[in-house]
């Protein structure tokens, strides 16, 4: 039997569907879907009912999943302190998305060096936000910093993790500016609206779509130019004017302070969407002692900014109203 085997059916069982899972294991969905035939053909019973819509675990795979759970990380914690150990040092891992690891994280990180962890082996993930949830939620990781809608905290999902709130960040409309000051990209009648997105099965594809595109003005189409889960590249893209974008407040608020780039925020249609930014922290880390020596350091200062800096008003392309984000 093998780890991986483990760990796609447990990426199964959180996504629903194989096509889910295996961007979320990172392989492709027939290699996915032999993986868990493999398994299936190790324990000779079936785990998964395929004749189901959605497809859903067998009544044996049910009365076990929390035993393959326990399993796995068992697993996972025997590898950590066997590695570590022969390094003589306790390890520590936390997963972050791609965004917090340029704006957040290196605040972070240096209340850490101020605070010297010599003795912790401590290490970053830097994924998309989904694989950062999925990898915490299988005990890959001791330590998650992510994004999170207001009305979907990831503590419902995982009750027994500890969370700290971290602050808030604002997903912003935003545009590069044409010579004459205005925006180059937004919502006119009769003109396709050119958007870098993402996609639809990511995170931020997700809050975009049902968020944001859904207030646009009903006379108003969409011409999808490009989309992408790195949110450093989509803001290279909208920058070199190829598109309006939604992208988080702290990624491009250099941009927007220099006049690279605007904010829509207010423009009739163009919805700004607010998220909670939560540290969670698993409580069967395999490293316990370290995981919370290094939880009370980043948890001990006030909330900040993602960016590090105070709330600021921003004023829209039109010149006129102003958010605060």
């Amino acid at each position: 039997m093998k780890m991986a085997w483990l760990e796609d059916l447990i990426a199964l069982a959180e996504a629903g569907t194989f096509s889910r899972a295996a961007v979320l294991r990172n392989v492709t969905q027939p290699a996915f879907s032999r993986r868990i035939q493999l398994f299936e053909a190790w324990l000779n019973t079936e785990l998964i009912d395929r004749r189901s819509q959605p497809i859903r675990l067998t009544p044996i795979g049910e009365r076990h999943i929390s035993a393959f759970r326990t399993l796995l990380h068992d697993m996972n914690q025997l590898r950590n302190r066997i590695q570590s150990e022969s390094a003589y040092q306790a390890r520590v891992t936390l997963a972050t998305q791609h965004s917090l690891t340029i704006t957040l994280l290196p605040g972070l990180l240096q209340q850490l060096n101020d605070h010297g962890i010599s003795h912790i082996d401590f290490n970053v993930r830097s994924e998309n936000r989904d694989e950062c949830v999925a990898a915490f939620m299988l005990g890959q990781v001791d330590l998650l910093l992510c994004m999170e809608e207001k009305d979907d905290l990831l503590r419902n999902r995982v009750p027994n993790a500890c969370r700290h709130p971290m602050g808030t960040e604002a997903l912003v409309p935003i545009s590069a500016r044409l010579a004459d000051g205005t925006p180059a990209h937004v919502p006119r009648s009769g003109q396709p609206l050119k958007l870098l997105g993402f996609p639809q099965d990511s995170f931020m594809g997700r809050v975009v779509q049902r968020a944001c595109l859904g207030t646009l003005p009903t006379k108003s189409s969409i011409e999808i130019v490009h989309e992408s889960i790195f949110l450093a590249g989509v803001k290279e893209m909208a920058k070199s004017g190829l598109g309006m974008a939604w992208l988080p407040h702290s990624l491009v608020r250099r941009e927007l302070e220099s006049g690279e780039l605007l904010s829509l925020a207010g423009t009739p249609g163009l919805k700004c969407v607010e998220f909670e930014l939560g540290l969670y922290r698993n409580p069967q880390a395999s490293y316990a002692e370290a995981t919370r020596h290094v939880w009370d350091i980043l948890t001990s200062g006030s909330k900040v900014r993602p960016d590090g800096s105070d709330p600021v008003l921003i004023r829209d392309a039109s010149g006129g109203q102003t958010h605060r984000v």
